[in-house]
Parts: C-alpha cells; sequence; structure tokens
C-alpha cells in the first residue's frame, strides 16, 4: 500500500509541477503551453533555473512538436556534471526532453489537457 501511495503521490507531485510551469508560460505569453514553455526557455528574460525547468516540463508533457527546438538547444546547452542549472542550460535535461519527446515517458499521459 504504501509502495503505491508512494507512486501516486510521485505522479500527482510531477502532474503540479509542470502544471504550475504550464500556467505561469501561458500567462505570460498566451499560447498553448509547450509552445509557451519553448518562449521561456529561449528566453534571456527568465533566469537559467527557471528556462531549465521549461525544458523539464516540455519534456514530460513530451509533445513532438518541440523536438526541433530542444535540438536547436544542443548547440549551446552545457554538459558540465552535475549540471549548473543556474548557470546554463542542461544539456543533460535537454537530451532527456528530447528522449521523453521521441518515446514518451511514465507520465506524459497526464498533460493531454495541457498541450
Amino acid at each position: 500500500l504504501l509502495f503505491f501511495l508512494t507512486i501516486i503521490f510521485s505522479f500527482y507531485h510531477i502532474y503540479s509541477s509542470v502544471k504550475e510551469k504550464c500556467i505561469l508560460a501561458t500567462n505570460e505569453f498566451e499560447m498553448r503551453c509547450v509552445d509557451s514553455l519553448i518562449e521561456v526557455a529561449k528566453s534571456d528574460k527568465y533566469s537559467f533555473k527557471e528556462r531549465n525547468g521549461a525544458v523539464w516540463a516540455i519534456g514530460q508533457i513530451a509533445d513532438q512538436k518541440a523536438l526541433p527546438f530542444l535540438e536547436s538547444m544542443l548547440e549551446t546547452a552545457s554538459f558540465e556534471d552535475p549540471c549548473k542549472v543556474n548557470k546554463s542550460i542542461c544539456g543533460v535535461e535537454v537530451k532527456k526532453a528530447i528522449k521523453w519527446c521521441t518515446k514518451g515517458n511514465v507520465t506524459s499521459w497526464m498533460y493531454k489537457n495541457l498541450k
């Protein structure tokens, strides 16, 4: 029982985080969620932490339409280990987002209403 409650809580926490990032982005850019998150990720107006958070959320949503943007981010992303999410775009996160947008992930089914 504890195992299932942990999984449910984890899914809820991930969903809530993605939804929050989506709401903030769509309020700013007034486009669909993924398009607004892309704008956050590429804008120097936002901190690297916020931009990396947008990349993570795009990966969670796993919308294939974001692939060209994510692939273009690889050119300037940092691949330091560990990533310094407050100082640069994290190449590891970009690669994960690309993988999730290509192959899906365990939680992508939750975001059908956010795209």
